[in-house]
């Protein structure tokens, strides 16, 4: 993940690929595995290993979604899992890294991030379109209130929607230092009591459930 944030090209997005397989097979195969992976990854560089988290999670509910059908290719979701922060190569890192609240400017700026992960991609020629659209819908929210292009309902694909539960929930469950970490119960229930506009109600349910 260092070398491919460092260096976002084909070559570096195929390699960050074959190693997400190999991630997303343990994922579906051991879920308590899955859930170590997690908790191990948390005392390294956020940046990092959000993105790792991040897909972790994203994989493991998937797999109970769709593990039985031959629609949905798990590698390749992975992949755009996994890859959901990469444009943030292309924000000014003082604002990516900075500690406390962004200007309207910096925030702006900072919402840029999953057009430039989307371009990054299209422009490498790697991952499918849903895995682009993962990238580009990643902080869309159910009621229309996310961005970049604030869709709401059935606009955001089901892909994107996992994805944003995951995204939030890491967020909430990582130490920052401008906020401190909450536990995963009151990361779930912040989610169910104050943010559950934001998802479709069953995907978070049955988050919840694998978390349990």
């Amino acid at each position: 993940m260092e070398r491919l944030f460092n260096d976002p090209k084909a070559e570096k997005i195929r390699e960050a690929k074959k190693g997400v397989s190999e991630i997303v097979d343990v994922v579906i195969a051991d879920s308590v595995m899955a859930k170590n992976l997690v908790n191990i990854t948390s005392y390294d560089f956020y940046t990092y290993t959000h993105s790792v988290n991040v897909g972790i999670l994203s994989a493991l509910l998937a797999g109970a979604l769709y593990r039985r059908s031959a629609a949905h290719d798990l590698h390749e979701l992975g992949a755009g899992f996994f890859l959901h922060d990469i444009g943030k190569v292309r924000v000014d890192p003082a604002i990516v890294n900075k500690q406390g609240a962004l200007t309207e400017e910096e925030m702006e700026q900072m919402r840029s991030h999953p057009c430039q992960g989307y371009a990054i991609l299209s422009e490498a020629g790697e991952l499918s379109e849903e895995c682009r659209i993962i990238v580009m819908q990643h902080h869309e929210r159910q009621d229309g209130n996310g961005y970049p292009k604030r869709l709401r309902g059935d606009e955001i694909h089901s892909y994107s929607r996992i994805c944003s539960i995951a995204d939030v929930y890491d967020a909430l469950t990582s130490e920052r230092s401008y906020k401190k970490r909450f536990t995963p119960f009151e990361a779930l229930m912040i989610m169910k009591e104050q943010m559950i506009d934001h998802f479709t109600t069953e995907l978070f349910e049955k988050f919840v459930l694998l978390l349990a």
